[in-house]
C-alpha cells in the first residue's frame, strides 16, 4: 500500500515540476521574444503564442513529450527572433505577415470602402468607441483600425490638426496619400530635387506644405535625423 502512495506522490511531484519547468520555460521565451508579442498582438505573434501555449499543454500531459517540447519550443523562439530580424530588414514583408492599419474614419467621415475590405460592422466600430468612452460617432476625428485590432482614435475636442504618416521604413503609404490628397510624383520630386533617397527615410509626415521626416544616416539604424522640406 506503501508503495502505491509512494508512486502516486511521485507522480504528482513530477508532474508539479513539469509545469513549474514548462511555465518559467514560457515566460523566459515571452520575454526573448519581446514586449511587443504580449502588448499588441498581431495575426503572426498570435499564431506564435497559440502554437507555444499548445507544445506547452502537450509537454505537461505527456511525460514523453516533455523534453522534445521544450526543444520545439526553444527552436520556436529562435525562428521568431530570425523572422522578425527578417521582417525588420524587409519592410513589404511587414505588411504581408502584419497587415496595414485601415483608416476607418477621417475628419469625422467615414470611410465605408475601408470598414467593408476590412470586414469592420458598425456594430464592432460602437463597441470600441464605448471602450474610448465615446458615445456618437460625431466625437471622432481620426480613428484607424490597427494591425492588432484594436481602434486608435482622436476626439473633436483636439485642437491639433490631422497629421499622417506618408512614408514609413522608405516605403510610401498610399493610403495615406490618397487620404490627405497628396501626389506620390510631387513627394518624390521634392526627394529627388534634394538628393534624399526615400529607401533611407523611415518616417515622414506632411501638414501644411512642410515634409518632417527621419532619415537615415548609416545602414545600422543607429542614428536619424529629423529634419523639415518645403513642398
Amino acid at each position: 500500500m506503501m508503495k502505491i502512495y509512494l508512486v502516486i506522490y511521485v507522480n504528482y511531484l513530477f508532474l508539479i515540476l513539469k509545469i513549474c519547468v514548462i511555465y518559467l520555460s514560457v515566460i523566459i521565451i515571452l520575454r526573448i521574444l519581446g514586449k511587443r508579442e504580449v502588448g499588441e498582438l498581431s495575426i503572426f505573434d498570435l499564431v506564435i503564442l497559440l502554437i507555444i501555449a499548445d507544445i506547452a499543454s502537450i509537454g505537461i500531459d505527456n511525460t514523453e513529450f516533455f523534453i522534445p517540447g521544450l526543444v520545439c519550443l526553444v527552436t520556436l523562439a529562435v525562428l521568431q527572433k530570425i523572422f522578425s530580424y527578417i521582417l525588420l530588414k524587409f519592410a513589404r514583408l511587414r505588411g504581408v505577415c502584419d497587415g496595414n492599419p485601415t483608416i476607418i474614419i477621417y475628419n469625422g467621415i467615414i470611410n465605408i470602402k475601408n470598414m467593408s475590405k476590412e470586414l469592420y460592422t458598425f456594430e464592432d466600430l460602437v463597441s470600441q468607441m464605448r471602450m474610448e468612452h465615446i458615445m456618437d460617432i460625431s466625437e471622432i476625428k481620426l480613428a484607424i483600425l490597427e494591425t492588432n485590432g484594436t481602434l486608435s482614435v482622436m476626439k473633436n475636442d483636439s485642437h491639433q490638426e490631422l497629421c499622417l504618416p506618408i512614408i514609413l521604413s522608405g516605403l510610401y503609404v498610399k493610403e495615406n496619400l490618397a487620404v490627405l490628397n497628396i501626389k506620390k510624383d510631387k513627394i518624390s520630386k521634392a526627394l529627388s530635387k534634394n538628393n534624399l533617397d526615400i529607401k533611407k527615410i523611415m518616417y515622414a509626415s506632411y501638414q501644411n506644405g512642410v515634409l518632417r521626416y527621419y532619415y537615415r544616416k548609416n545602414k545600422r539604424l543607429k542614428e536619424l535625423k529629423e529634419s523639415k522640406l518645403m513642398l
